[in-house]
């Protein structure tokens, strides 16, 4: 019996080559590329200008080195060098060809042409060419588009940010304005027990909300904090009466209801009693009245006792023990658990949005149109994730953080240099102490003509955006 040994071997005569099936692939492939002869040359020049793709023939020839001799930006081809291919003077990645350096911001170009987002510009860039690191570079040509920044979608929300618990009732109110049938209504609700007040005004004006307030005020003593949107009460009159009367008030981000959300829910349980009521042929009042006698959810308690600590006598039947006066105890704790669980919720599909800096380039969503615009960010404001920007048609405004958007795009071309020409514009939004707004005296503001504009008297007490 013969055993042979290694070295007797006789070794094999074919030679692992390149896999002739993937050559005449990528071979038809470079016959059969859509360029017209022009676009077909000036890949090939490029490509045999280009010392990287050059270096890939060399390789391609005389086979690969080891891994620690490759040129450190030939590295990303080391891991897919098992599938390059170099047919009629051009380099492939198994059917893809790959792009010269000098050609790839043309390349960029063509597959952004049509201003498709980030996935859809890099799936369609894969089934086309290659080259170490494509996908990076349409991130930041995308992120760099100013036509792509000005259409992008609204912000998602941020993580909810809850007002202060109160410790008592009629502490701390909202207010708002709720327009129904041609009326106008001004709904308040209390913070603490959620009890809702609804008062028929004949008009927006200060005289008439104030006198409303006042009333309420008589009923359940006077609130230590208002929160409430800009218009109609962020004037003079409005901010001398919280003076007066001792109260703070605090304005929310304009454009932004999302901070006076109770408020706003308040609006639609009114809106849907009073509807339901008028098609019913019945007063409002029976409805409100449910409304307050009826226990929270998640807290088992209702407005009228979390306000007076007893139930209020309905047409529903009820005995005498359950309309006597009742201390409740641990409310508070309850009341917290019950926004932390809302909270909870609530942010699960939010996300944080990074704080902005003065000086920062920004593009601000026009409320009315969505469209994003350049702006500058001046200074933060003592209201919540809310911030002092100037546009660039330098107006000064104030802006909820969902609002703004750090821009990647240079807009120097057309920001610095166009505000330094404009005119000065006056009408400016600021926030003194105490989250109070206040405006300047001057009534009059000048477009990018020079023509002065006066503000209408009707406005006069009030702050506009």
């Amino acid at each position: 019996m013969y055993l042979a040994d290694t070295l007797s071997r006789a070794s094999m005569k074919e030679t692992g080559g390149d896999d002739p099936e993937m050559l005449n692939v990528v071979h038809s492939v470079s016959k059969l590329l859509p360029m017209s002869e022009s676009r077909f040359k000036q890949f090939q020049k490029a490509t045999e200008e280009d010392k990287e793709l050059q270096m890939l023939f060399e390789y391609f020839k005389k086979g690969w080195p080891e891994k620690k001799v490759v040129q450190k930006n030939l590295l990303p081809y080391y891991k897919v060098k098992n599938y390059l291919y170099c047919i009629d003077g051009l380099v492939f990645l198994n059917d893809k060809i790959i792009v010269p350096t000098i050609l790839r911001q043309d390349m960029l170009m063509l597959i952004h042409e049509a201003h498709l987002g980030i996935t859809k510009c890099k799936s369609r860039a894969r089934e086309l060419m290659y080259w170490p690191g494509i996908s990076r570079d349409i991130e930041d040509l995308i992120n760099k588009c100013s036509i792509c920044e000005k259409f992008q979608k609204s912000q998602t929300k941020e993580l909810l940010e809850n007002h202060e618990l109160p410790s008592r009732p009629f502490q701390r109110i909202l207010i708002d304005i709720m327009y129904l049938n041609n009326t106008d209504y001004l709904v308040i609700i209390d913070y603490y027990s959620k009890w809702i007040e609804i008062s028929k005004i004949d008009n927006k004006s200060s005289e008439e909300i104030i006198f409303k307030l006042e009333v309420v005020f008589a009923r359940f003593g006077i609130p230590e904090t208002i929160i409430c949107d800009n218009v109609p009460f962020n004037s003079y009159q409005f901010r001398n009466f919280g003076k007066e009367w001792d109260i703070e008030i605090v304005f929310i981000s304009p454009h932004h209801s999302q901070s006076n959300g109770m408020v706003e829910k308040a609006v639609g349980i009114s809106k849907a009693v009073f509807k339901k009521a008028f098609e019913d042929n019945r007063r409002p009042a029976i409805g409100l009245l449910e409304y307050r006698n009826t226990p929270i959810l998640g807290l088992g308690l209702s407005p009228a006792q979390l306000m007076f600590n007893r139930r209020l006598r309905t047409k529903l039947p009820i005995s005498n023990k359950l309309l006597n006066p009742e201390l409740f105890k641990d409310v508070n704790i309850k009341l917290l658990r019950r926004q932390q669980t809302q909270k909870h919720h609530y942010d699960r599909s939010s996300k944080i949005l990074t704080e902005l800096k003065p000086g920062d380039k920004i593009v601000v969503q026009n409320v009315k149109t969505k469209i994003w615009e350049p702006a500058v960010v001046l200074s933060k404001t003592k209201t919540p994730r809310s911030y002092k920007i100037k546009t660039l048609y330098g107006r000064v405004l104030v802006r909820n953080r969902k609002f703004l958007r750090l821009s990647k795009v240079n807009h120097k071309s057309y920001t610095d240099s166009v505000l330094d020409t404009l005119p000065a514009v006056t009408q400016v939004v600021s926030t003194p102490p105490q989250n109070v707004m206040s405006t300047d005296s001057q009534t009059s503001i000048s477009t990018i003509s020079g023509r002065n504009i006066n503000r209408p008297n009707h406005l006069k007490d009030y702050v506009c955006y």
